[in-house]
This record gives C-alpha cells, structure tokens and sequence, in this order.
C-alpha cells in the first residue's frame, strides 16, 4: 500500500438524524464522553483552528477545519499529541461524512488518511476509531458511551 492510498475507513449506522449524529461529533460535552475524556473546542467553520483538549489543557490532537458543512461533512488535520511516538509524525487528515440511511437513521463515515506511511498515529488510531464510533453511537442511541476505557 502506498502513502497515497494508505487510509482508515468506518462506516457506522447509528439510530438518529443527521442533526444529532452531527452535535455528537462538536458537542464538547459529548466528546469528552467517547474521545478518551477530551473536550473538543474550537469553531466549526473552515479554516478555523480546533482541538481535543484533555483535563489540564493538554491538547491531544489539534488542527485545522478544512470543510465544514453542517450536518453534512466535516474535515480536519489531525495532528496528534497522545504520546511522543505520534507527536513526531507528520498532521493527517479525518473526515466525517453524515448521510440520511433511512428517516431517523444516520451514516456516519470517517475516513482518515493522509499518513506518510504506517506510522504510529496510523497504528495507534486503527484500534481507537472503531471503539470510539462505537461508542458514539451508544451515547447517541442510549444517552451512555461504551465503558471501554475511553473516557
């Protein structure tokens, strides 16, 4: 696989709209319950500078909006700062993109690429996505994340 083509890709059903799949996703207060305990903080409108901020102000991942279509698509860089391993890899790129399934039913699709290789941000977020979604889609269907030691 090539840098180029190198990407994460999940797609999830989740039992809401659109609306609320989307608030889920900037809602700090829902972020801070299945993105391991960060608040996100930022404007959502392109261009615009956002983070994942943890207790203390440390910011684990920060960027920039990309595209930022409301209930619809939401992209940013992805510059993680977890660990010393991550923090040394170059910014990737998370999108997010909310389709109508059925009335009531969300898709929700991430997909995270722009790697420069199988790096540790790479190796590290393959098993973070799919149990962060999952929980997502928990909080939003049930009102409770997963307790996975996420939060």
């Amino acid at each position: 696989m090539t840098e180029d083509t190198l990407e994460l890709t999940y797609d999830i059903y989740i039992a809401a709209a659109p609306i609320k799949v989307w608030a889920g996703l900037i809602d700090p207060t829902m972020t801070s319950q299945y993105v391991y305990g960060t608040e996100f903080d930022g404007r959502v409108e392109k261009g615009a500078n956002y983070a994942y901020v943890a207790k203390g102000g440390f910011k684990v991942v920060d960027g920039e909006i990309l595209e930022a279509k409301p209930h619809q698509r939401l992209a940013m860089s992805w510059a993680a700062h977890w660990d010393e391993n991550v923090a040394k890899d170059a910014p990737s790129r998370v999108s997010y993109e909310l389709t109508e399934a059925a009335p009531g039913i969300t898709k929700l699709r991430v997909v995270h690429n722009g790697f420069r290789g199988q790096t540790a941000t790479y190796a590290s977020s393959s098993g973070a996505w799919p149990q962060m979604m999952s929980s997502l889609k928990s909080l939003i269907e049930t009102g409770h994340s997963l307790s996975m030691g996420t939060e």
